[in-house]
C-alpha cells in the first residue's frame, strides 16, 4: 500500500454507483470467519443471546482445510481483484491461532487490494502483535466498549482491564515502529454514548490509535425479543433511535447483498455479514464453488427476492433494518430491473 487511506474514508475513495455495476461478476468484499467464538459476552451483541440455533450449533474455529479451500477457489476465480478480504464476521477472530496464518496466506495468494479485521484486542500479546504486523494484515478496527471499567464490564460480561486493552495497542504500535512498518493500520471505535464518554474515550486512546471515531448503533438482525439498542443504551434509548431514525433511508433492497460473500467458519455462504442466525445461507464452498455459488440460482433468488421487497419472507431480513442506515450502506439498487439481473 503506497498511500494509506484512513479507514472512515474508504468507503468514499473511487466510489461508483453500485446500481451501475450490478450483477458484480465477483463481490468487492469477501468476509471470511476465522472464528464465531468469543471471550466477550456483549449485551448489544447476539454473543450473549442464550438458547439453541444455528449460531450456538456452529460455534467452533475455522480450520486451515477449509479457509485454504476458500483461498483456491478465489484464486481459480479469476478477474479482478477483490477489493477487501475481511477476516472477521461473528465472533473475536484473535480466538483462532491461526489467525495470522490465515492472513499471510491472503496475502501470498494475491487476491485482494487489502486485508482487514475487527477485533476487541484483549487476546493481543506482544507475540500476536509481531504476528499480525509480520503477516501483512492492512487495517485493524477495534472495538471499545467504554473506557470507563464498570460500565466495560457491565457491557462485555468480562472482567478483563480495559489498561490492559491500551496496553496491546501500545505494543503494537511499539513493534510496527521498531519493525519499521506501516500496517496494520490501527483504527479504534467506540459506539457513540451521546454523552461527555465519548470524550474520555477519545483521550483514553489518542496515543494508541491511528485514527479515532463514533461508531453508530443498528439493532442486529432479530434476537427473539431482544431489542439490543435497548440492551445497550437503557435511559439513552429514546437518543440512540432518534439518530437511528435520523440517518434512515427510504429503500426496499439490501444493497450489501449486492456486492459482499460471507464464508462461515463450516463453509456456508451468505451474501449477508449480519446474519448470526443463518436464514440468508446459498450454499457451502465444500459442496459448490464460490464463484458458482455467486452465479447461481440460490444467489439470484436472493437479490431477486430484495428487489422485488420481499425480504419480509426470509427470517433474518424481516427484522433487519442495517441496509436502511445510511452510515453502514451508501448505495440505493432500488431501480435496477430485474430482467437485467442474470450471469451467461
Amino acid at each position: 500500500m503506497s498511500t494509506i487511506i484512513p479507514y472512515t474514508k474508504l468507503k468514499d475513495t473511487g466510489r461508483k454507483n453500485l446500481v451501475d455495476l450490478i450483477p458484480l461478476p465477483k463481490p468487492f468484499t469477501l468476509v471470511i470467519e476465522p472464528s464465531s467464538l468469543c471471550n466477550f459476552r456483549c449485551t448489544q451483541c447476539f454473543q450473549s443471546l442464550g438458547g439453541t440455533n444455528y449460531f450456538t450449533e456452529h460455534k467452533q474455529n475455522m480450520n486451515m482445510d477449509t479457509f485454504s479451500l476458500i483461498i483456491h477457489q478465489m484464486k481459480n476465480w479469476g478477474g479482478p481483484k477483490l477489493k477487501v478480504v475481511k477476516l472477521s464476521l461473528y465472533g473475536e477472530p484473535l480466538m483462532n491461532r491461526d489467525f495470522c496464518e490465515m492472513v499471510r496466506v491472503v496475502k501470498d495468494a494475491g487476491i485482494t487490494e487489502r486485508i482487514e479485521t475487527t477485533s476487541n484486542v484483549s487476546l493481543m500479546g506482544p507475540d500476536i502483535c509481531e504476528g499480525i504486523i509480520r503477516s501483512g494484515l492492512d487495517y485493524i478496527r477495534v472495538s471499545i466498549y467504554s473506557p470507563l471499567q464498570d460500565k466495560h464490564e457491565a457491557i462485555t460480561g468480562s472482567s478483563i482491564n480495559i489498561d490492559d486493552i491500551h496496553q496491546n495497542l501500545k505494543t503494537l504500535q511499539e513493534i510496527k515502529a521498531k519493525l519499521n512498518f506501516r500496517t496494520p493500520f490501527v483504527s479504534v471505535k467506540m459506539l457513540d454514548t451521546y454523552s461527555s464518554e465519548n470524550d474520555l474515550f477519545m483521550a483514553m486512546y489518542s496515543d494508541v490509535a491511528d485514527e479515532l471515531y463514533l461508531d453508530k448503533p443498528h439493532n442486529w438482525v432479530g434476537g427473539g425479543e431482544k431489542n439490543f439498542i435497548k440492551s445497550l443504551y437503557k435511559e439513552n434509548t429514546g437518543t440512540a433511535q432518534d439518530d437511528l431514525n435520523e440517518h434512515s433511508k427510504d429503500c426496499r433492497a439490501c444493497s450489501l447483498s449486492f456486492y459482499i460473500l460471507s464464508v462461515r467458519n463450516n463453509g456456508d455462504v451468505s451474501p449477508c455479514c449480519n446474519d448470526w442466525s443463518g436464514n440468508t445461507n446459498v450454499g457451502n464452498i465444500n459442496e459448490t464453488e464460490l464463484r458458482k455459488i455467486w452465479q447461481g440460482p440460490p444467489m439470484r433468488n436472493f437479490w431477486k427476492m430484495q428487489l422485488s421487497g420481499e425480504n419480509f419472507k426470509n427470517p433474518s431480513c424481516k427484522n433487519c433494518k442495517i441496509y436502511k442506515s445510511s452510515y453502514y450502506a451508501k448505495d440505493n439498487v432500488d431501480s435496477f430491473p430485474l430482467r437485467d439481473l442474470k450471469y451467461p
